[in-house]
């Protein structure tokens, strides 16, 4: 309190508020209009931070350049989590996807449903801010938590005035919008500010003012609206966090006094948190992160807070799954709720997309949540949030770990250098390959500098590679090495729903699928239950289906006839030319147009001088949008000519 003393707001001892008749720091009820703001009324936080500012209670005329040191006086803590993202053409989905994640309505209270604000409005529009970010350098996104904000009656005032601070701090208007979440048990604030300064040249914040500055910056301002901290409320704040799973205050204080064999002493504590310190102990010991080695000793787990930070994450995906499967409770929860991606022996998780979005606050990391055959629910981490947009509610997927076998690359890279003694370079590999364009021969040589980097193969003073006999199985041990950076692989089955796919003039996920070979659980129920309904449409149509046979290849053919030649009569009126099927085998050629999506998956149209025709689709086509492409068919399958001279197979 003794910081406050001096200007009269407390008494010292008292602990009461002292509110003597000239004290200029007396509330007075009313609006309050300044000429200088253009009448706008101050609000009393306003007021009180610039009346302190005068009296050298609050720093405002320099940036905080160093953390605080010594003892803090009851200041109230505020947690800040910053990034600053470069834009590029990447980028510009991950932020449209970060402004849904903040403004998603599950994480609003009520009357703020699906808006965002700003310095003046209540629903701020975004999207003009979002067109202006995309123009520039980079810009920047913050996470206020106060740790006392549920006493607060209203972050959004408190967030106006921070983000005015620092307006006064870095001297220029910023152009943001945010969005207050109720999601968690603790209320914060998300914000996204432009880049930008008022002139248009790029606004810099110091590392040092993000780092510290802006905390100090909160915290004078929750501590102005609550008041300081007392120590009872501090003691209340150490008690409920010996039993947390997640990391606290008191792990922080034992990282820092843990010996060189990662031993911890009680005695090294002050002597009024013993006993805390030592509740928290025995929680560590419950978890398996701490082992008491004698009176007033334990053995410490090295990693013990990771393990913590661990939990907490689990804890928080738990949440999101249990709103996602609220009304479900046919689904069970188990020890395999989170998807390992890094285990390249993990089993593969087929299902029904039941939610997708973004889990982290500050890193947009991608999410979804499957509806699996076997009445589990699965919680998969995606990595790069522009998945999200592809991913729709109740979208059939499979999800697998990454392939960890060596790349198409790989085994080129291995062949030319097996025939030149153990050698690698771009010339060989266009003395083998004469069609091998530059790029496609410099993806290979990126490929080779990452290897490097990574100690399996070497580089010569003439800038060729040396490859080793075992290239192929070090690439192998290169990749389940990365597994656990690379998000889940995610293959679409059918973007079509279960009732959709009922009674679809087409070939189906639903018509694939084998009968469970067990009383089936959850999705998997629905999955037996659409397969009936399935089989009395295609009786309807003719088409007669024995229950657990599934489709003959001569049904299958009639159904993508009739799927692909429904999508010809509506695509005619729009090309103003007629449809021609494509022939079961032979040459395909003609201008890419673009791609279509059917029910039985997705397709080129390939115009042509008199007509048009529609062939299976593939991602490697879009490069060639509008020129012409040639094709050869065998089977229904069909293989890509595309300039380099390499066949792409379908």
């Amino acid at each position: 309190m003794a910081p406050f003393a001096e200007f009269g707001l407390f008494s010292p001892g008292s602990g009461r508020m002292s509110t003597p008749p000239d004290n200029p720091f007396t509330p007075r009820p009313g609006r309050i209009r300044s000429a200088g703001s253009g009448g706008r009324a101050k609000t009393y936080l306003t007021r009180m931070t610039k009346a302190l500012s005068s009296a050298g209670g609050v720093r405002r005329t320099a940036l905080p350049a160093r953390p605080r040191v010594g003892p803090r006086g009851g200041q109230r803590r505020v947690i800040v989590k910053a990034r600053i993202v470069r834009m590029s053409g990447s980028s510009v989905a991950a932020l449209a996807a970060h402004i849904g994640y903040i403004r998603r309505d599950a994480a609003l209270e009520e009357k703020d449903r699906g808006k965002l604000f700003d310095a003046m409005s209540e629903d701020a529009n975004a999207s003009d801010l979002v067109k202006s970010i995309t123009d520039d350098r980079h810009h920047f996104r913050f996470i206020f938590s106060p740790e006392d904000g549920t006493e607060m009656a209203d972050l959004k005032p408190f967030v106006r005035d921070l983000v005015s601070q620092m307006e006064t701090d870095l001297r220029t208007r910023l152009e943001w919008v945010g969005a207050v979440h109720h999601d968690t048990g603790r209320p914060h604030a998300h914000l996204v500010i432009r880049g930008r300064r008022e002139d248009g040249s790029d606004l810099v914040m110091p590392r040092a003012y993000i780092s510290h500055g802006i905390r100090e910056r909160a915290e004078d301002l929750v501590t102005l609206e609550l008041g300081p901290e007392t120590r009872l409320e501090q003691e209340r704040k150490l008690q409920s966090d010996i039993a947390v799973e997640r990391v606290t205050k008191i792990d922080h204080f034992i990282a820092r006094q843990v010996g060189p064999e990662d031993e911890f002493r009680l005695k090294d504590s002050p002597s009024q948190y013993r006993t805390l310190h030592a509740a928290r102990l025995r929680t560590l010991e419950r978890l398996g992160l701490a082992e008491k080695l004698g009176a007033g000793r334990w053995q410490m787990r090295e990693n013990f807070r990771d393990v913590l930070r661990g939990l907490s994450e689990r804890h928080d995906i738990i949440k999101t799954m249990n709103r996602a499967l609220a009304g479900r409770n046919d689904r069970r929860i188990d020890a395999d709720v989170i998807f390992d991606k890094s285990d390249p022996d993990g089993r593969s998780v087929t299902g029904a997309v039941l939610q997708a979005g973004l889990s982290g606050e500050a890193h947009d990391k991608a999410y979804t949540i499957i509806d699996s055959l076997d009445g589990r629910a699965v919680f998969v981490e995606l990595g790069v949030a522009g998945e999200v947009e592809e991913l729709k509610r109740g979208a059939i997927v499979t999800v697998s770990p990454p392939n960890l076998e060596p790349k198409p690359s790989d085994v080129t890279i291995e062949r030319i250098a097996r025939a030149n003694g153990g050698i690698y370079s771009a010339g060989l590999h266009q003395a083998d390959d004469p069609r091998s364009g530059p790029e496609f021969v410099a993806a290979h040589v990126r490929r080779l500098e990452a290897l490097r980097r990574a100690g399996h193969v070497e580089r010569t003073a003439d800038a060729d590679w040396k490859i080793p006999s075992d290239y192929l199985d070090r690439t192998k041990a290169y990749e389940r090495s990365q597994a656990r950076f690379r998000a889940a692989q995610v293959l679409v089955r059918s973007e079509l729903g279960l009732r959709v796919q009922e009674t679809a003039l087409g070939v189906t996920w639903l018509d694939d699928v084998p009968a469970p070979s067990s009383v089936p659980l959850g999705f998997g129920r629905e999955v037996a239950e659409a397969q009936v309904k399935r089989r009395t449409f295609m009786a309807g149509i003719g088409i007669m289906v024995e229950a657990g046979v599934g489709l003959s290849a001569a049904q299958r053919t009639e159904l993508l006839k009739r799927d692909l030649m429904h999508a010809g009569r509506t695509l005619s009126e729009e090309i103003g030319k007629p449809y021609s099927p494509a022939p079961d085998r032979g040459h395909v050629n003609g201008t890419y147009r673009e791609p279509v999506s059917r029910v039985s998956g997705k397709f080129a149209v390939i115009e042509r001088q008199r007509d048009f025709t529609i062939v299976p689709w593939r991602q490697v086509l879009e490069q060639r949008r509008g020129m012409a492409v040639s094709g050869v068919v065998r089977g229904g399958r069909i293989s890509w000519a595309l300039g380099r001279g390499v066949g792409i197979g379908e």
